[in-house]
């Protein structure tokens, strides 16, 4: 005799859009740990939204035609336009899909605007939700009247993926429980890219993976990149990822500063990653990056004192600026 599994409704913004998109991947690697539950996710998609399977997750896709939230400014207008909307499109696909199926809960990835939605689906629709609190959602939107406060003592439960988020919020909204939940993530067997970039073993590799955003640095790293070099010419730099800056990455690419392609798929960033001799994490806000459990027995890790890092990483390898980053990079000694 079978036993049905229980269901749960996921909602997240930040979720991938082909295979070579790791925009919250680890959502996956949460749903494969609990094959006692089944899984569906509602998520936005830039074209015409369908249905499909990954891991055994059913994921509803709906159309999306802007782009992610990262990148913008919490009190522009044209934001407050573009959050509304994705909130209103969450809340009418979930809709349709509690109305076919018996969920037992909601799970909103994020605070904002995943578990506003879930807010107004449980006044709404009578169904409970928990939320998953990342850091980018809290860091826009902890002094926005109403949103916070509303979402999380609503929920049933509210979790982290960082110590220092979750005292960052309890601060600023006392008498919450949260449980930290980290976004713990491991790199796929490699493969290697049909047209690899180039990677000498000699050269010091030195890399940035993630959204080419403001708020991941990636300006900061290009600014490294540019006074090591000039420092030492056995530094080679990669960048693995795309967004809003890929016009400075486009830019830097053609003065020879960085080696990039835009996104890759995650067996292709491991295959990259054995050749990686120093990993660059120069976020200006974080809570506790995935980037950073994917690459942490792969090759050493240097990163800004941001979110839950300094923790976890070698107090020699956390940098305070640029110029510390730099110096570090320049005396760094390849064992070969």
């Amino acid at each position: 005799m079978s036993i049905e599994k229980k269901k749960i409704l996921i909602l997240a913004h930040s979720f991938p859009q082909h295979e070579n998109d790791y925009r919250g991947r680890f959502i996956l690697d949460y749903v494969k740990s609990h094959p006692e539950t089944e899984f569906h996710i509602v998520a936005p998609f830039r074209g015409k939204g369908f249905e499909t399977n990954i891991d055994g997750a059913f994921v509803h896709y709906f159309n999306w035609d802007h782009d992610y939230l990262a990148g913008r400014r919490v009190y522009q207008p044209s934001t407050l336009f573009v959050t509304l909307k994705l909130l209103w499109g969450f809340v009418a696909n979930a809709k349709k899909l509690l109305k076919k199926h018996g969920f037992e809960k909601i799970f909103a990835c994020w605070a904002v605007p995943a578990g506003f939605s879930a807010y107004f689906l449980k006044k709404f629709c009578r169904i409970n939700y928990d939320v998953w609190l990342l850091g980018t959602d809290v860091n826009k939107f902890i002094n926005f009247p109403f949103i916070l406060p509303k979402t999380l003592k609503n929920a049933g439960k509210i979790y982290s993926n960082s110590s220092r988020l979750s005292g960052m919020v309890t601060n600023k909204f006392p008498g919450l429980n949260i449980e930290i939940l980290p976004t713990n993530s491991s790199l796929p067997s490699p493969v290697k890219p049909e047209n690899p970039l180039k990677i000498d073993k000699n050269m010091v590799n030195i890399a940035f993976v993630g959204r080419l955003e403001e708020v991941k640095g990636f300006d900061f790293y290009l600014e490294i990149a540019e006074k090591v070099t000039k420092e030492r010419k056995d530094a080679a730099f990669f960048a693995f990822g795309d967004g809003s800056l890929r016009n400075a990455a486009a830019s830097a690419k053609e003065k020879g500063l960085i080696s990039w392609q835009g996104e890759i798929s995650l067996p292709e960033l491991s295959y990259y990653a054995d050749f990686i001799d120093i990993l660059c994490i120069t976020s200006r806000s974080e809570s506790m990056p995935v980037v950073f459990w994917e690459f942490q027995n792969k090759c050493r890790i240097m990163s800004f004192p941001v979110g839950d890092i300094p923790l976890y990483a070698k107090p020699e390898d956390i940098c305070k600026s640029v110029d510390e980053f730099v110096r570090k990079l320049a005396d760094f000694k390849k064992h070969i």
